[in-house]
Parts: C-alpha cells; sequence; structure tokens
C-alpha cells in the first residue's frame, strides 16, 4: 500500500491522524507481508501436495500398483521445499 494510504485511526470511536512513526509502521508491515507472498504460495502448495497423499495411495504403494506415483508426489513435494 502506499503511504497515503494510511491516514487515520480510530480512538474511542473518533478518527485521528496517524503520526509519522506510525504510517512508517504501517508501511513496514505491509511491504513485510507482500515480502512473504512467495513463501505462503509455496507452503500452500507443499499443502496441497501432502493431502494427496491418501490411505488409498498409500496402500498401492506398499501393494507396488501404484506405477510410482508416491515416488513422484514425494520428488515434487521435495522440489517445492527447497524453494524455501
Amino acid at each position: 500500500m502506499a503511504r497515503s494510504d494510511f491516514k487515520y485511526k480510530v480512538v474511542d470511536g473518533e478518527q485521528v491522524a496517524l503520526s509519522e512513526a506510525e504510517i512508517d509502521s504501517c508501511v513496514a508491515d505491509e511491504d513485510a507481508w507482500a515480502a512473504k507472498t512467495s513463501e505462503r504460495t509455496i507452503k500452500k502448495t507443499i499443502l496441497n501436495l501432502e493431502a494427496e497423499i491418501t490411505q488409498r495411495r498409500l496402500r498401492e504403494a506398499i501393494l507396488g500398483t501404484d506405477s510410482d506415483w508416491l515416488k513422484n508426489k514425494e520428488a515434487e513435494i521435495t522440489s517445492e521445499r527447497s524453494k524455501l
């Protein structure tokens, strides 16, 4: 967000102008959040990949009928983790 987006806060129901220090803090918080966007995306991808490993998929892997599906899925997860 731009500095101009941070102008006021509400104190006891009244709108009060933010000080320069408060604006700096808000901008820094927004910048820190934006900087971690790719990390959050990678972590979400990892969670989605792990969720695909179901009991049925594990059973098929143990029986050897999964055509290396589990091995490939683990490789995808490892690839995503290396991006962190």
